[in-house]
Formats: structure tokens, sequence, C-alpha cells
């Protein structure tokens, strides 16, 4: 899928089927979706917010409702942030849930044609770059976007094709640009970055959409790498790298 109609799907989606509210819905809608917010703030707080004392200038790809940024912003509250989201709706989201903070800078771009005016400490994107068409191309755009000693952190889906196909689902073509962990890892080491390592983000039971198995498995599994046990049960997983 292209990101054209990337940006058409989720600029109608925040309006009708999001109702206005992207935020809520996505994450504090109902307790699995609650539990998958829990997981994903707690990767970010452990295998990045830990080892971050000071930031300056940070790009986060697919804002979207500004959820994560606020998680940078109350421990960097000096940090300068510059939003990319290919959906202006998404944008006018985060603008308003970020009110209070006046060093965010807002565009709204395909992030392979995003030209900043400078580089970044941090890059940081969680479930994002599965919508990026061309990962190789945006993997080496990061690269050109951040300073030597900078680091990266994105959150993306775990592909799980193999298991819809056993199940005789159907994957929609918006999430059909899924990157498995090895292949990125790869891209990563190929644009010259180092320290790559990958760890499980959200889990989920097969078969079973129970929020507590769910909490349960990712307390077994977050602090440690991916490894073949802990992939099958990931629902995403988040990879760090320096330059």
């Amino acid at each position: 899928m292209d990101a054209a109609e990337v940006k058409e799907i989720y600029n109608r989606q925040v309006k009708t089927k999001l109702g206005g509210d992207y935020e809520h819905r996505r994450w504090f809608s109902n307790d699995l979706k609650k539990a998958g917010y829990e997981m994903t703030r707690r990767v970010v707080e452990w295998h990045c917010l830990e080892k971050i004392e000071l930031l300056e200038d940070c790009l986060e790809l697919g804002s979207g409702a500004g959820t994560w940024t606020k998680l940078f912003l109350e421990k960097c509250p000096d940090a300068k942030f510059d939003l990319v989201d290919i959906s202006g709706e998404m944008l006018d989201q985060a603008k308003e849930n970020l009110g209070s903070y006046q060093n965010i800078r807002y565009f709204e771009a395909d992030f392979l044609d995003f030209k900043p005016d400078k580089q970044y400490d941090l890059f940081f994107s969680s479930r994002a770059l599965e919508y990026v068409p061309d990962k190789k191309r945006a993997v080496l755009k990061i690269a050109g976007l951040l300073r030597s000693g900078g680091r990266g952190f994105i959150i993306t889906k775990t592909p799980k094709y193999l298991r819809a196909r056993v199940f005789g689902r159907k994957i929609p073509r918006l999430h059909q640009g899924q990157i498995a962990p090895r292949k990125l890892k790869q891209l990563l080491s190929e644009a010259g970055f180092k320290n790559i390592a990958i760890y499980p983000a959200t889990m989920s039971f097969p078969l079973f959409k129970s929020p507590k198995l769910n909490r349960l498995l990712f307390k077994v599994f977050y602090k440690h790498g991916l490894n073949f046990l802990s992939q099958f049960f990931s629902e995403s997983y988040c990879v760090k790298f320096e330059k």
C-alpha cells in the first residue's frame, strides 16, 4: 500500500471510526487495549528512557496523538521534538494533547520525502514503520537524520502471516507491510548502525484475548532479547540501535 492510501485511511478513520479521539479508542477503550498500552509504555521506559538523562533534538515518526511523545517530555521537558505524521488529522490530535509544550514542531509529510533543517540525537517511532513501503530507504533515511552517536528506538508489528494463513484469516492491505525482526536488523546493520538489540514489546496469547495472559507473558519476556519463543508470542517488537 502506498503512502497516499495510508494517509487517506487514517485521515478518514480518525474522524469516523475512531470518533475524533484516537488515543482513547486505540489504547484505553477496553482492558485488552489498556494492557497493550501498559506493555508499550513499559518497554519504552525500560529499554529507552532508563538510559536517557538529557535530550536535545528528537524526531518521532508516526506520532499519532502524541501518546508516547508525552513520556519523553515528562522526563526531558526541555527536549525539542519534531513530529512527522502522514495524517493531518492525527497531528491535530497531537497538537491538542501536547498543547502545553512549546518545544514541538509538527510536520504533515511522507517520511521518505521529509526534509528537516537539522539532524537529531534521537529517532523514535511506534507502530509506523510497517506503513512505510520502502523499508530500506526508511532505514537509510534514519541514518542520515541522526547525528554521530545518536540513538534510535523503533516499535513495530511482528509479522504473523503464516499463522494467519493457517487459521484462514485474510490480512488487510493496510497491514501487509510488516517487517520481520531479522530483516530489520539486517537493514540497520547495512546502514552502519551498531549495538542493535531487539526485544519483545507487546505480547499476545494465540486464540485467547486475555489481558491477564498477555501481561503474564510480557513480564516473563520483555527484559530479554527476542528469541524463537518470545517472537511466537510477540504482537510487536522493539529495536534499539546507535549510530
